[in-house]
């Protein structure tokens, strides 16, 4: 009796040891499975074929890193593979990165792995020379713009994107996994309109007509400098530059497109308005019809090459004045016709039927933008203001002296990493044109003041767009977070691109930027780290947006704010205010059910 009785107790304890071993065994063949997982997922974060993968797992086996477990501690999120251990097996470090990255993502402590996945490659790094060890670089919390000193002992990022997005918010959700993906879409290719790009038909520098080019060279010169009879002050460079765009344009359009090629070799601007009547405006009345049906611009485009169309008839057939029109029978022929003359916006009178004609047309364009809607998808440009702020501090943590291995960078690298921060930082002091930005030059526009210890900007009145306008400039104060890396700038690194030049800001071959050279390397740098296309004209928007929408600044501050940024109140609320109209009135729909809640208790 009692053998069967021990025979029964080893057969109920048989039961559960196999049904351990059985739920060990899965939990195995789990972790195994999920190992798999992580290494195919990772292999296509770096653009590799998942179907090699396999290979990896079997080399972390057979090396004794079965699971996940044997990667990082699940305790505290501690990274257990160490670099000098993956480069023994053979593996790529590219692939590593991608581990620890995704590691550090499914971790409970995220930010305490991505510390120890830093801390342990500038362990490796000491073992393998005697340079010096850079520290690592700490992904924490950062409320907007810290600035201050450059970290210039420390590592780049691993994933500037996910430290964007980590500080964000509303996350995008779209995963970036580093600073250049393999999916990562051009910025020619990232189009913010729904626009088909069309063929040029415009004439080029190059091949204009002997005659055309002299007449265009001399509306320039004449428009730029002063000379007798002149009308008004002279006209900014870059805003004759695009005068002299819109004529090729149009003569382009009369020859490549009209067919009006007859007299190509000589064509001439009096070609494309052939008198000063009210015919002679109707090539371009023509040309702008043409642009609006085929090529699709909007009104606000069209405002702009007419308000050109005019400068070019203008020059062509100048006014009649007082002394020439005296003493001729002609001018006192057209007296009557004198005194019901149109005005231009500078209160000059207009003489000529075909500058009246073209005027005409530029009242009916210039009504219609008004009301027209915006041509670009904002939605794929826009960032509200904390998070400009927060990629002001990501391109600061890119300043790095030390690559993501702990190798030191390129001087040249670390001299283009600082200058695109400060290109971004100084706008998000002085959110001004990028004009500001390309002409910003030391001791003429840049000084400091060495009494207040401060960096100031200061702009005379042909220093900025509206300077005809409101004269000579407030001082624009720098903001003190930005003096480390700006004085850095200038004293080292700056001269790492050996510029030919005074500005500030300067291209890696030396040359000054133009305006398209900036904005694309502002918008291509944005893109990079946040994924929007924002050019540097669109920060002025987005401050305005920000402390409109903010509902705490006071009349008398946005009046400030307005001046200090060089435009009319008018301006601030029409042009620049980007919010819906609902956002708007949001305030007003409050106000009307807070009163009338006041009412409904007087009424009890």
């Amino acid at each position: 009796r009692r053998r069967r009785r021990r025979r029964r107790r080893r057969e109920h304890k048989v039961i559960p040891r196999a049904r351990r071993k059985e739920r060990a065994e899965q939990e195995q063949v789990k972790q195994e499975d999920l190992l798999a997982t992580l290494v195919r997922t990772c292999f296509v974060d770096i653009n590799r074929p998942p179907k090699e993968a396999e290979e990896v797992v079997e080399i972390l086996r057979e090396n004794w890193f079965d699971d996940i477990d044997a990667l990082i501690s699940s305790e505290d999120g501690t990274i257990l593979v160490k670099p000098e251990e993956w480069t023994a097996m053979k593996l790529p470090m590219k692939l590593y990165n991608a581990v620890l990255a995704r590691l550090a993502g499914s971790s409970g402590e995220k930010n305490k792995a991505k510390d120890d996945v830093e801390h342990s490659k500038a362990t490796a790094k000491g073992t393998e020379g005697d340079e010096d060890k850079a520290v690592p670089m700490k992904f924490t919390d950062i409320d907007g713009w810290i600035g201050g000193d450059l970290p210039l002992d420390a590592r780049l990022p691993l994933q500037s994107r996910l430290y964007f997005e980590d500080n964000d918010k509303k996350k995008s959700s779209t995963e970036y996994r580093t600073n250049r993906r393999p999916g990562d879409v051009p910025l020619s290719e990232q189009r913010v309109t729904s626009r088909r790009r069309l063929p040029d038909y415009a004439i080029s520098e190059n091949n204009l007509p002997k005659t055309l080019e002299k007449e265009l060279d001399k509306f320039v010169r004449d428009m730029t400098t002063r000379r007798v009879g002149q009308q008004g002050v002279p006209v900014r460079a870059q805003t004759v530059k695009n005068h002299r765009d819109v004529a090729r344009a149009f003569c382009g359009y009369l020859i490549n497109v009209k067919g009006l090629d007859e007299n190509a070799e000589n064509y001439s601007l009096k070609d494309a308005f052939p008198s000063s009547d009210s015919e002679g405006a109707q090539y371009a009345i023509e040309y702008m019809q043409w642009m609006v049906e085929t090529r699709g611009i909007l009104s606000s485009t069209e405002d702009a090459y007419v308000r050109s169309l005019i400068a070019v008839a203008k020059w062509l057939y100048p006014p009649l004045t007082k002394s020439s029109s005296a003493s001729t029978s002609s001018a006192s022929s057209r007296s009557n016709k004198n005194k019901n003359s149109l005005l231009s916006s500078t209160g000059e009178k207009i003489n000529t039927d075909l500058v009246k004609e073209l005027m005409r047309l530029q009242r009916g364009s210039r009504a219609r933008a008004r009301v027209a809607p915006r041509a670009a998808d904002e939605s794929k440009k826009w960032l509200d203001w904390p998070k400009y702020l927060v990629l002001v501090e990501c391109l600061k943590l890119e300043c790095a002296g030390f690559d993501k291995r702990g190798k030191p960078r390129n001087k040249a690298d670390i001299a283009r990493s600082i200058q695109l921060y400060l290109m971004f930082a100084v706008l998000a002091c002085v959110p001004d044109r990028q004009r500001t930005l390309r002409e910003l030059e030391l001791n003429r526009t840049l000084f400091y003041d060495s009494s207040t210890k401060m960096w100031l900007i200061k702009h005379n009145a042909a220093d900025y767009k509206t300077g005809n306008v409101y004269g000579t400039r407030p001082n624009l104060v720098l903001d003190p977070r930005i003096y480390p890396g700006l004085e850095l700038w200038l004293n080292e690194y700056r001269q790492t691109f050996e510029p030919k030049h005074n500005f500030v800001f300067t291209r890696p071959n030396g040359q000054p930027y133009t305006a398209s050279e900036l904005s694309r390397a502002f918008s291509r740098c944005a893109l990079r780290v946040t994924g929007q296309k924002v050019n540097p004209h669109l920060v002025r928007d987005m401050i305005i947006t920000h402390v409109r929408g903010q509902g705490v600044a006071s009349d008398n501050e946005l009046e400030a704010l307005a001046m200090y940024m060089g435009h009319s109140s008018a301006m601030q609320k029409g042009t620049y205010d980007r919010r819906t109209t609902s956002q708007k009135v949001a305030p007003a729909v409050s106000l009307m059910s807070l009163v009338n809640k006041s009412t409904n208790k007087k009424d009890v």
